[in-house]
């Protein structure tokens, strides 16, 4: 007879999750002569430990595949996208100047091949862990490990309320006039369909794979929270001191829900929900542009998206905690 306690449920009428034991065990040693057996983290780690006691090889393998990834294939692939545009319209010019004008989103083209190129780090992410670190690609979504669809849409469904809210009693409430454009349905879906995958690939980038590279050599993973949202504001280029701590803001509170939640599936809801909705409003008020290649902000509108961000935080850990989604390793 089972004496196990009854599992308590998910969230609203959602079942339980499934746990780490639910999976099918790999077959020990089975491998290819391109692949060695992945292994699994220690019991008991966080997220910030997946890949810890790595070799100090596997690590600058890391770092350099991260660095090669982002200034040089991604901007390799976003012109290659664009290049096609340019062509397919005829070559309206020079190459570079049509470059210029699409990477500010003044061309389709420029938000597709941005959007493609970013998203192209899920699967460059999921190869150094399999490939270098030797790990399941699945320990990168979450400890459950996988991705955790329905936390997932809790997730979405908190941002989408909450980021709205903060968008409408702020710039939206005076600076959105409806004027789109004739190709709008173009551009929406492209920021419908391709605005998840573009914000999952910085959220594996940043909240993900670094964070795990991060946590194999410091111990504490609230430190790691700090470096990865430096990084994650620096990248983002020149922007004034209300922008940067807004952009600082969000990368701690994302990187805080990834060790309070146990994985990615916050940090991509909360990310894909502002930039959709972000572009989307740009888009309908003939503003694109500018919304693209923003550099500076006022303190209150970045006020009220810190505030924004924090709400979101604790609404979606407290879900978590009601979900036990798995904060460490079985």
């Amino acid at each position: 007879m089972n004496s196990q306690p009854p599992r308590r449920r998910g969230f609203m009428f959602w079942p339980q999750l499934p746990t780490f034991d639910d999976l099918p065990p790999e077959e020990p040693g089975e491998k290819t002569p391109f692949m060695r057996p992945a292994v699994d983290p220690v019991s008991g780690a966080r997220y910030t430990q997946v890949i810890a006691g790595e070799p100090l090889m596997s690590l600058l393998a890391g770092v350099s595949a991260m660095a090669l990834g982002f200034f040089i294939i991604y901007p390799l692939l976003q012109g290659a996208i664009t290049w096609i545009g340019w062509a397919a319209r005829g070559k309206p010019g020079a190459f570079q100047d049509f470059l210029t004008a699409a990477s500010a989103y003044q061309y389709p083209e420029g938000m597709l091949g941005s959007f493609l190129a970013l998203g192209l780090f899920i699967p460059l992410t999921m190869f150094m862990i399999r490939f270098t670190h030797q790990r399941r690609t699945v320990w990168l979504a979450s400890l459950q490990p996988g991705m955790r669809w329905r936390f997932l849409l809790a997730c979405v469904l908190v941002s989408i309320v909450v980021l709205n809210i903060a968008y409408w009693a702020t710039s939206g409430r005076t600076d959105f006039h409806w004027n789109p454009a004739p190709n709008t349905w173009v551009w929406l879906l492209i920021i419908v369909l391709l605005g998840p995958l573009q914000a999952a690939g910085e959220e594996y980038l940043f909240r993900g794979y670094l964070m795990q590279l991060l946590g194999s050599v410091l111990s504490r993973p609230w430190l790691v929270v700090l470096i990865s949202g430096v990084l994650f504001t620096v990248v983002h280029g020149w922007q004034n001191m209300p922008l940067m701590l807004d952009r600082f803001a969000f990368g701690c509170v994302m990187g805080a829900l990834v060790v309070l939640t146990g994985g990615l599936e916050a940090a991509i809801a909360a990310h894909a929900v502002n930039n959709v909705f972000a572009f989307g409003y740009a888009t309908l008020s003939n503003t694109l542009t500018d919304a693209r290649t923003i550099n500076e902000t006022s303190w209150a509108i970045a006020g009220t998206n810190i505030l924004a961000y924090l709400v979101i935080g604790v609404i979606v850990w407290r879900i978590g905690i009601y979900m036990r989604v798995a904060v460490k390793t079985p």
